[in-house]
């Protein structure tokens, strides 16, 4: 019988369990009135717990009555993957209307290559990772492979060659203090902003393997098509990289994504210097001047250049766009600029 009915009728009913007459609220907290004492975390595993940079590592659990996290990040069931770049402490944490339980482990990150290249200072070297890559080592780098070095990755425009450009941005000698990666899979063609990211990241795992590279000291750089794939990699990878050098390029148009979708994709505003030349037509100074104003707005670290000159230009009239990548761009790789 309905307890409305017991109600109207004035009976008294001593059973467990039902609400008093007259309480329509529901048993919202019954869960939390069954649980009596926090979170168990009976054990928190990482297999393995020490990695090669670029592996991956399982984290695994058993957690009694709990809402959970790692790291701050809701998780769901029993399992995590991470592919974490540094050493990284990861700490669950179980949280319920009593308390809260956390427990920690450490997952340890290589630096040191895996296998090692024979090189030759300031000489470019090529590997493979499903296409030819283009590789200058400073003289500066450790050759024992245990000090870990900053990176720059250039990417050309389109009809250009990673094969030639990588001499441009390796001066060599005591100014370059970096190692510079021009990564192949777009040679006398344009990079496509769907496919060449992951193009872009095997190259650089691969390069992993054979050098010590600094993971929170990589820096994008590209020209035209090149800077429409840097930023694009940047607001959507951006904890991977510590900034972009671009030039006769635009922050959003080309990327394959809106202006929007790409400020909200990044994780932190990472350091930009963008070169335009006034005379470009593919990239108008108008547009770059709007989208350049965008970042400024969202507070990134953003710094633009504007010099004399067209999309490209041989040495000349103008000092060239080649000598202006040199002058303008290369200098900035000694600005010590770090991601989180």
């Amino acid at each position: 019988m309905k307890r409305e009915l017991w109600c109207s009728l004035g009976l008294t009913l001593v059973v467990v369990g039902l609400h008093a007459c007259g309480d329509d609220s529901d048993d919202e907290n019954d869960d939390d009135a069954l649980v009596t004492a926090a979170p168990v975390i009976s054990s928190f595993t990482a297999s393995p717990a020490r990695l090669d940079f670029g592996a991956t590592s399982t984290l695994a659990w058993t957690v009694d009555n709990g809402t959970l996290r790692v790291n701050g990040e809701t998780v769901t069931g029993t399992s995590l993957a991470v592919t974490p770049t540094t050493t990284t402490v990861f700490t669950l944490t179980a949280t319920n209307g009593v308390g809260t339980t956390t427990a920690e482990v450490t997952i340890a990150v290589s630096s040191t290559p895996s296998a090692p290249l024979a090189y030759t200072a300031d000489a470019v070297l090529t590997y493979d990772s499903g296409f030819t890559n283009y590789v200058t080592v400073p003289a500066s780098y450790d050759p024992t492979h245990q000090t870990p070095i900053h990176l720059f990755v250039w990417l050309h425009g389109c009809g250009g060659y990673s094969q030639y450009d990588v001499y441009n941005v390796s001066p060599g000698g005591a100014g370059q203090t970096w190692i510079t990666l021009a990564p192949g899979g777009a040679e006398n063609g344009c990079w496509s902003m769907s496919n060449d990211p992951s193009t872009v990241r095997n190259a650089l795992t691969e390069l992993r393997k054979h050098f010590n590279i600094d993971p929170k000291r990589v820096v994008l750089g590209g020209y035209s098509s090149g800077g429409d794939l840097a930023y694009r990699m940047a607001f959507y990878d951006s904890l991977a990289y510590a900034g972009v050098l671009a030039t006769n390029t635009s922050p959003f148009r080309d990327t394959g994504a809106s202006q929007s979708d790409s400020l909200a994709a990044a994780t932190w505003k990472f350091n930009v210097y963008h070169l335009a030349h006034i005379g470009d037509t593919t990239y108008p100074i108008a547009g770059v001047r709007a989208e350049f104003q965008a970042l400024v707005d969202a507070g990134y670290p953003a710094v633009k250049v504007e010099v004399e000159g067209n999309h490209y230009d041989d040495a000349g009239e103008f000092p060239g766009t080649d000598a202006d990548i040199r002058s303008y761009l290369l200098p900035r790789l000694s600005e010590g600029w770090v991601a989180p």
